[in-house]
């Protein structure tokens, strides 16, 4: 998805963005559909930005259609509602700090912790941690999902370095 916002808002590259969109919406909806795992975490970090509004671009609308299509044509797997409350709850706190200068404004640490989306990391780290220590059995977070999560946001990042080089 980055590469998708970075060709909007950055270069100007429309039909760019919108071909990253929709693979992203295709990929993530068949990660869903495959792992209850990655369906709670990203239906998550769907619910999250759209309450955040930011849903606010054609990529993210064609990501979000795609998303949803997919879900839907496939049929969701089973979901722990509590996770996906947790992410959807964490994905919106990282949405709204992120890139908001009234939060940033509150120093550097804030800069950091929402410029980095640190609030869906932390949650999926606990809720990993809970069912690791057979405190949240069922939750379908077991640890490889906190080492994939963070993958995932390690290509998110390395997308963002990537695209700032070449220019989008």
């Amino acid at each position: 998805m980055k590469t998708a916002d970075d060709s909007e808002d950055v270069s100007g590259k429309r039909l760019q963005g919108l071909m990253a969109g929709g693979l992203c919406g295709l990929s993530v909806g068949v990660l869903a559909l495959n792992d209850p795992d990655a369906a709670s975490l990203f239906l998550g970090i769907f619910l999250g930005t759209l309450l955040s509004l930011k849903i606010d671009c054609p990529s993210h609308i064609l990501a979000a259609m795609v998303f949803i299509s997919v879900l839907v044509a496939g049929g969701l797997p089973g979901i722990w509602l509590p996770g996906l409350a947790v992410c959807t709850a964490a994905a919106y706190m990282d949405e709204y700090g992120n890139d908001n200068p009234g939060i940033y404004s509150r120093g550097p640490f804030f800069r950091v912790f929402f410029g980095y989306r640190f609030s869906l990391k932390i949650a999926v780290a606990i809720l990993a941690l809970l069912s690791l220590g057979g405190m949240a059995a069922g939750t379908g977070f077991r640890p490889e999902t906190f080492i994939f999560f963070l993958l995932f946001e390690a290509a998110y990042e390395l997308a963002g370095r990537i695209g700032i080089r070449k220019g989008s």
